[in-house]
């Protein structure tokens, strides 16, 4: 029954901060949302849908660490864990609109132009960031090391180096493909956004699965980062070749999505994800190394 009693107590309190996350995400995000979905704006929900996935992510991971102290003790470690992702996840839609989409203003294309694309890149970056950020606190890495602040520190050093790594696949995928990928999303080539909203997702599965579990020193963790970065190198253009040689074969893939053909923009996203959920469950980053 205590038990029962204190799942309870984590839930209310997770329902809280969710509640919480919604109010300082409409403040950041500068528009309404209540009134956007009143006007049958689904674009300007999507965002949020991401949003919402990340935070569930980080506040699972926040209750799945191991007690190891007094009730009221884990519960302000769980709500201080909850707090410091929301603000990572604020951060990632800062991240976003500052180097990722920032040749166009990112609320008028969702808010005024509903560019389903912009939303579509904007729900990928949440729910990786969200991944990231959720395999960072995984775990009770303050007790493993011994060290009062560790789990705090490492959070934002890894979340920081994903967001790093996010930052620079958005340059590599625009090198990789034939097109320009901010002038496809500008013009409201939504198959462009959703192809590239589903690559997001898809480093975010990586980034996650390196992250998960202890890995030892810090120079052991940074070395899995760079096993990150070729294996991230590797993943788009083999996918490509497998989607243009065998599963589309009749088509194009790349210029399919540069026509703005969405079929092909959820055939890219949904397979990327699905090679990467692969890589989830096959590959062991952390005893790679």
């Amino acid at each position: 029954m205590k038990t029962v009693l204190i799942s309870f107590i984590y839930l209310a309190v997770s329902l809280l901060i969710l509640i919480f996350a919604r109010f300082i995400f409409k403040k950041f995000v500068k528009y309404d949302l209540t009134e956007e979905a009143k006007s049958c704006n689904a674009t300007a929900i999507v965002p949020y849908g991401g949003f919402l996935f990340g935070m569930v992510f980080i506040l699972a991971a926040a209750y799945s660490g191991n007690s190891v102290n007094a009730f009221y003790i884990d519960l302000l470690t769980y709500i201080g864990y909850s707090i410091l992702g929301l603000c990572l996840m604020i951060f990632s839609g800062w991240i976003v609109e500052k180097t990722v989409l920032y040749k166009f203003n990112n609320v008028d294309e969702i808010v005024r132009d509903r560019n389903m694309g912009t939303a579509a890149v904007h729900f990928g970056i949440y729910v990786a960031s969200g991944l990231i950020i959720s395999a960072c606190i995984a775990g009770d890495n303050q007790s493993v090391h011994n060290l009062k602040y560790y789990g705090f520190i490492s959070t934002i050093v890894y979340y920081c180096l994903g967001i790093l790594f996010l930052t620079f696949f958005t340059k590599l995928y625009d090198i990789m493909t034939p097109f320009s990928l901010l002038e496809e999303i500008e013009k409201d080539n939504v198959a462009v956004g959703v192809a590239f909203g589903g690559n997001i997702i898809a480093i975010g599965i990586i980034l996650m699965k390196a992250t998960l579990g202890d890995v030892g020193t810090w120079q052991h963790g940074l070395l899995l980062y760079f096993i990150d970065l070729s294996a991230i190198i590797l993943i788009l253009p083999c996918v490509r070749y497998v989607l243009d040689k065998f599963i589309v074969q009749s088509i194009k893939i790349g210029e399919e999505i540069k026509n703005n053909n969405i079929a092909a923009g959820f055939t890219e996203a949904f397979a990327i994800i699905c090679f990467a959920l692969l890589i989830f469950f096959i590959i062991d980053f952390v005893n790679m190394v």
